[in-house]
């Protein structure tokens, strides 16, 4: 790019990191009162990954960087930000440890905790550096160890978390890329998905903790409205999306979503079946996956959306990247 010249951002190279511990639903049914009939219908979940002693946030992080940073061609990066609310310890940073593994000592790197939107929150940090100019070249990295947060005697929780990472590398471009960011959050909320003891049992011990049918109608109603918001801001219709990665929180809010914003479920992102609900990291995920499976072409319209813990939620319109962008 030319000094001076107009700076925008765009996605130039993804990656994911999935642990090879499957957790199935026939597992699920020796620990907690369930069936896999019940979570098919309720959740869309058949399996879901298991991370294995040492695989922790960072270093599936640290690997789904990797893929992203050699897709993208092994740029210089300035920044490095991670989105994860299952980090390997309070401090140091997850970041910080998925940069020593990295070697890239120097630059600044940081964590967000948005829970599941994350991944969307650091995308839109990634691109305020970058059209600020303090950034040409920032790593997005989401990475979660779930598993280790459930509580498997919680059979409306332990059925939806997975494990796993993603990444982006998010790369200063003269035009196209990330056409639009929408991010919000309601603490006001925040007790509708928490991680602590039982509501009213304090003898319970501490996990994950969900109100379901408040969740439900809340995600569904923040992800159409951010979809249609986002896809406003840049002046697209819904008949223009090539395709929707919504997060994989449980594939009944995913159709609904994706009904009300009217984007058929052909042109909707699900791993959700495999992977379950990995937070932050889903997005990614999908992501990578779906340009893997020829779904994401230079120059498609996607639209990214998110609704999390906190209350937080986020979404994103954006062009996908084409080689050599930079």
């Amino acid at each position: 790019m030319q000094p001076g010249q107009r700076r925008e951002a765009a996605i130039l190279g993804s990656g994911a990191f999935l642990p090879e511990g499957v957790l199935g639903n026939a597992e699920l049914e020796a620990l907690v009162d369930t069936s896999d009939a019940w979570i098919l219908e309720r959740t869309g979940i058949s399996e879901r990954r298991r991370a294995g002693a040492g695989e922790t946030a960072s270093v599936m992080g640290w690997q789904a960087a990797r893929r992203a940073l050699r897709a993208a061609g092994e740029p210089q990066v300035d920044a490095i930000v991670v989105a994860t609310c299952s980090p390997d310890s309070l401090l140091p940073s997850t970041a910080c440890l998925i940069q020593r593994r990295l070697g890239l000592p120097g630059i600044p790197a940081f964590d967000i905790s948005a829970a599941c939107s994350g991944y969307v929150y650091a995308v839109a940090a990634a691109r305020a550096l970058i059209r600020a100019g303090s950034a040409t070249t920032v790593l997005v990295v989401a990475t979660e160890a779930m598993t280790s947060l459930v509580d498997y005697g919680d059979r409306s929780t332990c059925v939806l978390f997975g494990d796993g990472a993603g990444a982006s590398v998010v790369g200063a471009v003269p035009e196209g890329g990330i056409a639009a960011v929408r991010w919000g959050a309601d603490g006001s909320e925040a007790d509708l998905i928490y991680y602590g003891p039982k509501a009213g049992d304090p003898a319970s011990g501490n996990g994950l903790r969900m109100h379901g049918k408040g969740t439900f109608r809340i995600a569904v109603e923040r992800m159409t409205e951010i979809a249609e918001l986002v896809c406003a801001d840049a002046g697209w219709s819904a008949a223009e999306v090539d395709l929707l990665v919504p997060h994989q929180a449980n594939l009944r809010i995913i159709e609904a979503a994706a009904k009300r914003a009217g984007i058929p479920m052909q042109r909707v992102m699900v791993d959700i079946d495999r992977l379950g609900n990995t937070s932050a990291a889903s997005i990614p995920i999908a992501l990578a996956e779906a340009e893997a499976a020829g779904r994401l072409r230079p120059g498609d319209r996607v639209i990214c959306v998110a609704f999390g813990a906190g209350t937080t939620w986020g979404g994103m319109a954006l062009q996908w990247n084409e080689p050599g962008a930079r």
